[in-house]
C-alpha cells in the first residue's frame, strides 16, 4: 500500500514487507491488528498536525519495523514509515538528531536477585 497523502509527494505513508522468500504477509490475526493500529496511530499525528495547522512547519520520520530471524545472523524486517520532509537537508536533520539523541540501553550488570539465589539471602 503506497498512499499519496492529500496530494504532497513529500508527504508519505508507506507499508514495506521487506520478506524476500514468498512467505506469508501475516504470521496472524494479533500482527494484522497491530499494523492496523500504528497506521492509524500516524494517521492520527496528521490529523492533529492540520488541526493546529502546522503542516507546513513540522518534520517529521515515524517508522516502526517488525524483525523475524531467518538465521542467527539474519532477519528481515516488516516496517511502517511515515515522512513529513520536504527536502534532502530535512532528512539529514532528522538522521543527525536520531543519531546525536540516541544513547544505547546501559548494561546494568547481573541481576542481584540472580547473583545471591542458591544462597539463602534475600533483599525481600
Amino acid at each position: 500500500m503506497y498512499l499519496w497523502l492529500r496530494g504532497e509527494k513529500s508527504r508519505k505513508s508507506f507499508f514495506l514487507d521487506t520478506k524476500l522468500l514468498g512467505m506469508d504477509h501475516y504470521k496472524d490475526m494479533e500482527e494484522e491488528g497491530f499494523w492496523y493500529e500504528v497506521q492509524e496511530i500516524s494517521q492520527a499525528f496528521l490529523e492533529i498536525c492540520h488541526k493546529y495547522d502546522m503542516s507546513d512547519r513540522v518534520i517529521s520520520a515515524f517508522v516502526v519495523g517488525l524483525l523475524e530471524e531467518i538465521d542467527e545472523n539474519n532477519s528481515n524486517m516488516k516496517a511502517f514509515f511515515h515522512y513529513n520532509l520536504q527536502t534532502e537537508d530535512e532528512v539529514n536533520i532528522i538522521k543527525d538528531f536520531m543519531t546525536d539523541s540516541f544513547t544505547p540501553p546501559e548494561d546494568e550488570g547481573p541481576d542481584l536477585d540472580d547473583l545471591l539465589n542458591g544462597m539463602g539471602i534475600s533483599l525481600n
